[in-house]
């Protein structure tokens, strides 16, 4: 079946299908594009700078399909000139998923892909991050019809939307330390720079990049809006022209400025997980022995690791697994993650995310279709839940039930750690709280779990502080 990708309505020249594979993560993907973008990609396809670009894996590999192809004929007929395919990647996420290091990795490719364009003759007509995906740790830019021929005296047009998109929340997380995803996430089309004005003050406003483009373009912005409001006519300021030098010259500026900025990883409850664990060496090999165990058996090809705290157990997935999403409410657990993974990794196939779970992404964006929620992006065929379960029930106040219903929802094997009450971690958890969570106990959280799991099998840890469970779907 071929479905219509609900997020890709805002350029007329194509639209995004997929059909969804029987096994993996992946969807094969397609898309369908106007006579101009047609013409466009024919020519684009020739360019040295693009076939370079695909073949340092930068640029999704695209193919135009044949006439014969099944799938594009059915594309066809929905009023489409020419079909593309495009690479297949195991997932989609968003900024507002994403930690300060792969947002401003993100940014670097942008203006990596822009730069060669421009010496080439050729732009990126819009600079969203919603362009961008990631394939492990690496990012790769995906939307083929973004590549447009450069005109004559043609600016960066789209600047504000890379500044809005990009920048800012770099500079708000860099400059002032406030967390840049809530803005993400409530800012689908970024940051104006106008609102964003409201966070630099005092001293603020001096640090690099923030006079240039936030505070100017919001002066700008409030004159404009002050003289064409109401029926007032818009004054046409399309006639500007610049020189390719010019707008060159601003791009490296911008990649110098993104460069620049940085964040230093705060030691928080999570970000030092993999040295502050209550494990003694044994234990903690007892629990990695298990999961080990389940992942050569089971051999997930999708594994979730949620609460992944710095990916100790995703590491250990992501020897089998073909994709390992690792994701953490705890923005510092997932920078380390991702930076040590882009170091160090052998496998190249673990995806950090920032995921608060008990809120995780939604459906939002026009009709709360634009843009899918975590549980409908995501297809695992086994999750790790380890020691989370009394941070979901305690921390978050979140019924056990509620919390296994949710995790039924994936229909796969789970492997779960239940932490009891005499363990170390709930008596601090418990320690300043009334007490309200009596059904927080072994036996009942065993319960629940049966009504919708099938113990295949379980492991004492700590003393029997605390039980490891592998479950499958009943």
């Amino acid at each position: 079946m071929i479905n219509v990708n609900s997020g890709s309505f805002r350029d007329p020249n194509s639209c995004v299908y997929s059909i969804e594979s029987k096994e993996g993560c992946k969807s094969d993907i397609y898309r369908g594009i106007s006579q101009e973008m047609l013409k466009n990609f024919k020519k684009l396809e020739t360019e040295a700078f693009y076939k370079r670009l695909v073949d340092e894996k930068r640029v999704v590999e695209t193919k135009l399909c044949d006439a014969d192809d099944k799938a594009a004929k059915s594309i066809v007929k929905n009023g489409w000139d020419g079909v593309l395919r495009h690479e297949a990647l195991p997932l989609i996420s968003y900024s507002y998923e994403w930690p300060f290091a792969m947002l401003k990795r993100a940014a670097l490719l942008h203006l990596r892909i822009l730069t060669d364009a421009l010496e080439a003759g050729w732009t990126i007509k819009d600079s969203t991050p919603f362009n961008i995906q990631f394939n492990g740790t690496a990012p790769i830019f995906i939307d083929i019809p973004s590549f447009v021929p450069l005109g004559e005296g043609e600016p960066w047009t789209a600047y504000r939307q890379f500044c809005c998109c990009f920048l800012t929340p770099l500079m708000i997380r860099s400059h002032l330390g406030i967390d840049h995803l809530p803005l993400s996430r409530s800012y689908l089309d970024g940051l104006p720079p106008i609102e964003a004005s409201k966070y630099f003050r005092g001293f603020s406003r001096f640090k690099r990049g923030v006079a240039k483009h936030i505070l100017l373009p919001a002066i700008v912005e409030k004159r404009i809006e002050a003289k064409e409001r109401d029926s007032t006519p818009a004054k046409d300021r399309s006639k500007q022209k610049v020189s390719k030098q010019f707008v060159l010259a601003l791009v490296d500026s911008m990649t110098r400025l993104v460069k620049s900025l940085s964040v230093d990883v705060q030691h928080t409850d999570w970000s030092e997980y993999d040295k502050t664990h209550t494990y003694i060496d044994e234990e903690l090999q007892e629990k990695k022995d298990f999961v080990e165990s389940f992942i050569q058996t089971e051999k997930p090809a999708c594994v979730i690791d949620i609460g992944c705290n710095t990916g100790t157990f995703s590491n250990i997935a992501a020897r089998s697994a073909d994709l390992v999403i690792a994701a953490d409410g705890d923005h510092d657990a997932i920078q380390k993650l991702f930076l040590n993974e882009s170091k160090n990794s052998k496998f190249n196939n673990i995806i950090p995310l920032v995921i608060n779970l008990a809120n995780t992404s939604p459906n939002q964006g026009w009709a709360g279709k634009e843009r899918s929620s975590f549980e409908s992006r995501v297809k695992p065929n086994g999750i790790l839940v380890l020691a989370l379960i009394h941070h979901i029930r305690i921390s978050s106040n979140i019924p056990m039930a509620l919390f296994l219903d949710w995790l039924s929802l994936f229909n796969c094997d789970i492997v779960i750690e239940f932490v009891d009450r005499h363990d170390e971690m709930v008596i601090k958890l418990l320690q300043n709280k009334s007490e309200q969570y009596l059904d927080y106990n072994r036996g009942n959280f065993e319960t629940e779990l049966r009504k919708r799991f099938k113990l295949v099998t379980e492991k004492q840890l700590k003393g029997g502080k605390r039980v490891i469970y592998h479950a499958e779907p009943n």
